[in-house]
């Protein structure tokens, strides 16, 4: 019977262990899970952060939320223009505890962020000997006011050009970032301003990150003009939502057009002199009325937008010979006391 309980004996400890490891297990798992509850408590919530300018301004729920926000705001800013929208100040938005803050809807976000974010639209402009004259928006937009702006000193469609027109100024166009307010979208207007000599005056309103000298530079004046025409103004001074007068003197493109032009010339008759003894001595008759001919003349006419600075023929024919006047010139005795034969 001894060898008999030996195997019995083998299987209780054995199950007595497994006891004890399963209980281990159990008790392991608890503490995980207990640990696991206290982390989850304990744990701060987060949100997401958008800063203007390295502060911040609000929270939103998501990174998707914040992306909303910007776009949001860009597609206001942008007022329906092709390009490309940018903040003039810095965004960053990166995941914040919430602590005591509130976090905002993307509408709520919207409105709390417009006032205090300036939007920039990539855009083109026209520079004439560096200075900005009219920002167009798009470039294809600029080139077609640059041409209607020749167009307009080339005369009729059928006019016969000598050489391609030129601006007698450098004129370029150069990609740029404006506010949409500062950004045209008509020719017309455009080419109007382009072409007429004065000053453009306006009321600029102040936006975060202007300063004086800023402001003068990106309306093409001078920082004393800027001054005389807004009295007190300091870098001190400034705020988001003053309003400033600003006003650039502007001077019209030149365009240099060379065309060819034609006029019609009188050719005045000669005189042919007829020495005839039949008259006195002296006298002048007229035989034969002189007829003017006509010369048809082609020139090269150099012009300064409407105005011809040099004139000079290239080529000429005769379109009616003139006939030479007939006067006949006595050589006969004088005549005596006016007396007949």
């Amino acid at each position: 019977m001894r060898h008999e309980d030996r195997p019995d004996r083998r299987y209780l400890r054995m199950q007595a262990a497994l006891r004890t490891y399963r209980a281990a297990l159990l008790l392991a798992i608890i503490v995980i899970v207990v640990l696991s509850v206290i982390l989850l408590a304990g744990r701060r919530r987060f949100a997401r952060a958008i800063k203007i300018d390295g502060k911040i301004a609000t929270l939103v729920a998501s990174k998707k939320a914040a992306d909303q926000v910007r776009s949001r705001l860009f597609k206001e800013g942008k007022q329906d223009l092709p390009g490309q929208a940018s903040f003039v100040q810095q965004w960053e938005d990166a995941s914040w505890p919430i602590e005591d803050r509130d976090v905002l809807s993307v509408s709520e976000a919207v409105a709390v962020l417009r006032p205090k974010l300036s939007v920039l639209v990539s855009a083109a402009a026209i520079e004439v000997d560096g200075q900005r004259a009219v920002v167009l928006a798009s470039e294809e937009l600029a080139e077609r006011v640059r041409d209607e702006v020749k167009r307009k000193y080339a005369g009729e469609e059928d006019a016969a050009l000598l050489e391609p027109q030129k601006f007698r100024q450098d004129v370029r166009i150069a990609e740029v970032s404006r506010p949409p307010d500062e950004i045209l979208t008509d020719v017309g207007p455009a080419v109007e301003q382009l072409t007429k000599s004065g000053t453009t005056a306006k009321t600029y309103v102040v936006k975060a990150g202007d300063w004086a000298a800023k402001i003068a530079h990106n309306h093409g004046m001078s920082l004393s003009k800027l001054k005389e025409l807004n009295p007190g103004v300091t870098e001190r001074t400034l705020f988001p939502g003053d309003k400033l007068e600003v006003a650039a003197a502007t001077a019209p493109l030149t365009v240099v057009t060379v065309k060819e032009e034609t006029r019609i010339e009188e050719l005045p008759p000669e005189t042919q002199e007829i020495h005839t003894p039949h008259l006195p001595q002296g006298k002048r008759e007229v035989a034969r009325e002189g007829k003017p001919g006509k010369k048809k003349i082609w020139d090269k006419v150099v012009y300064e937008n409407d105005k011809a600075i040099h004139r000079e023929p290239i080529r000429d024919i005769i379109l009616e010979e003139p006939q030479a006047e007939r006067v006949l010139v006595g050589t006969g005795p004088e005549a005596v006391g006016g007396g007949s034969e």
